[in-house]
């Protein structure tokens, strides 16, 4: 079927003259609420790429935790990461004939497309709901590319947020995608910056 649709857009395809280029880009800090993520820097995991912030200032800080099964380590105490995010137009003339926006995780498919769905068991679950991205995008041709400048894991709506018992859908076992998240306010923080960048004059 990909491939059907791939043949279909080749015989149809556009060639618009590129008379300019916008790129905009913005750097965020993002509430870091994972303490895995807090034990991989302290431990150097990260090799010093992904220091932790307060207030916008690098902070090194950290205290020494016991953990069950683990023993004594060092954890960073640090608010936030900082992280990236991109828009460019492509423009033939007087309009907008493409777009390109840059996630710095994985976005799940309803913050970028619509449909984020209040399940029982979430942990948020009055959680004002993100903006959908693709709402604020003008252009025909849209791409929306995850992992783009950084990596903060899963950028899960907050409504959706699951890392507590009972398990959305009464599922038995936890969610995968809250293992790996740098946290339920991260997606938020990213949508927002990047419809900023998008309706700036």
């Amino acid at each position: 079927m990909l491939g059907q649709l791939v043949e279909r857009a080749l015989k149809s395809t556009e060639t618009p003259t590129l008379n300019s280029i916008l790129i905009r880009k913005s750097v965020l800090f993002a509430p870091l609420q994972n303490d895995h993520f807090r034990m991989a820097e302290a431990a150097g995991v990260f090799a010093g790429r992904k220091p932790v912030y307060s207030d916008g200032k690098l902070d090194r800080s950290t205290v020494e935790k016991e953990l069950a099964n683990t023993g004594r380590i060092r954890f960073s105490t640090g608010h936030d990461v900082q992280t990236e995010i991109d828009y460019v137009q492509l423009w033939s003339r007087d309009r907008i004939v493409a777009e390109i926006a840059t996630i710095p995780g994985e976005i799940y498919p309803e913050l970028t497309n619509g449909g984020v769905t209040r399940y029982p068991g979430a942990d948020y679950p009055d959680a004002p709901f993100e903006p959908s991205l693709r709402a604020h995008l003008k252009s025909r041709y849209q791409f929306i590319l995850g992992l783009g400048n950084d990596e903060l894991g899963y950028l899960i709506p907050r409504a959706e947020w699951d890392d507590q018992p009972p398990w959305l859908l009464s599922r038995p076992q936890r969610w995968y995608g809250e293992i790996n998240s740098a946290g339920p306010d991260v997606a938020g923080v990213v949508l927002r910056g990047l419809v900023e960048l998008i309706e700036q004059r």
